[in-house]
């Protein structure tokens, strides 16, 4: 995850890093001098590093998975394979989750809490069958500007449980199930330079609360095989993933949910017909990862 500088030099700042080799498996045993820390293309001394068991009941930090269901936009069809694609996983964990769980529903007019974490699954399971299959309330306008809406309310629905979780201590694991939302690349061009600048700091401001509140977001696509073959907004995301240091580098892509993932440090996974595999996938991160601090350097300018 890029680290925005502006963090105060006795405040350290805390991120919360996922080792693996080629096959994807965590990598234990690792040493603070094993690690480098590049901000501003300035190494910064790590001040300290601590291993993390996440997946056992008294971890340390405490560690937990959300599974957020969008039913903004998923189509109807899709979010009734989901649901079962979601119980399947619950079912499948043995009497116990690998982690501390629970359900949020993004839908047209709010996000929905499903009850308190629990490593229960008969208590998720009772959660989505309470929850009915999603009933529109909000009227989408048509075409683009539907796409538009649905865009906003996302990211409002984001920035909604950040605050949310922000309060929560030790990291939280978001699994977004969800194609994403349209970003209007196209569109950055025609911003002025006042919209550019509200777009960037929005950018920023967005990435430091994720940080602060210790979020890796995951993007699941549930809409499988088939409709990778012919959607190639999968693969978009990924000239975004750099990061941008100005307003005059600011994109409407860059707030992708496919790109926030990446920022995270999270997955992003499509193309797969087992929706509960790639649950599976994201919630392996909490195995073994390691909390690093550092100082960051002053910074220079406000949003640098």
């Amino acid at each position: 995850q890029a680290v925005p500088a502006g963090a105060a030099a006795d405040v350290p700042t805390i991120l919360d890093v996922v080792v693996t080799d080629k096959a994807d498996r965590p990598i234990t045993g690792l040493q603070a001098g094993d690690f480098k820390v590049i901000d501003n293309k300035t190494q910064q001394s790590v001040i300290g590093l601590r291993e993390v068991a996440g997946e056992t009941p008294n971890a340390d930090p405490p560690v937990e998975a959300i599974l957020l269901v969008d039913e903004i936009n998923t189509l109807p069809e899709v979010m009734a394979r989901e649901r079962k694609d979601i119980e399947a996983y619950l079912r499948q964990s043995g009497g116990q989750l690998p982690l501390p769980t629970s359900l949020v529903f993004l839908t047209d007019t709010e996000l929905q809490y499903q009850g308190k974490p629990s490593r229960d699954p008969k208590v998720l399971l009772d959660s989505l069958a309470s929850h009915p299959n999603p009933q529109r309330r909000f009227q989408w306008e048509g075409g683009y500007q539907a796409g538009v809406q649905q865009r906003e309310k996302s990211l409002e629905g984001l920035n909604g449980l950040v605050l949310k979780l922000q309060t929560r201590p030790g990291r939280k694991l978001v699994i977004w199930i969800s194609h994403g939302w349209l970003a209007f690349p196209q569109e950055s061009i025609k911003k002025s330079a006042k919209e550019m600048d509200g777009l960037f700091t929005y950018i920023v401001s967005l990435s430091t609360m994720l940080r602060d509140a210790r979020i890796t977001l995951y993007s699941v696509d549930p809409y499988g095989a088939q409709r990778d073959l012919f959607v190639a907004a999968n693969n978009d995301y990924q000239i975004y993933t750099k990061g941008v240091a100005s307003a005059k580098q600011a994109d409407n892509g860059d707030l992708y949910l496919q790109v926030i993932a990446t920022q995270t440090g999270g997955k992003v996974l499509f193309g797969s017909n087992n929706v509960a595999k790639m649950i599976d996938q994201c919630v392996a991160d909490a195995q073994a990862f390691y909390v690093l601090t550092f100082n960051a350097p002053h910074a220079t300018h406000p949003n640098e």
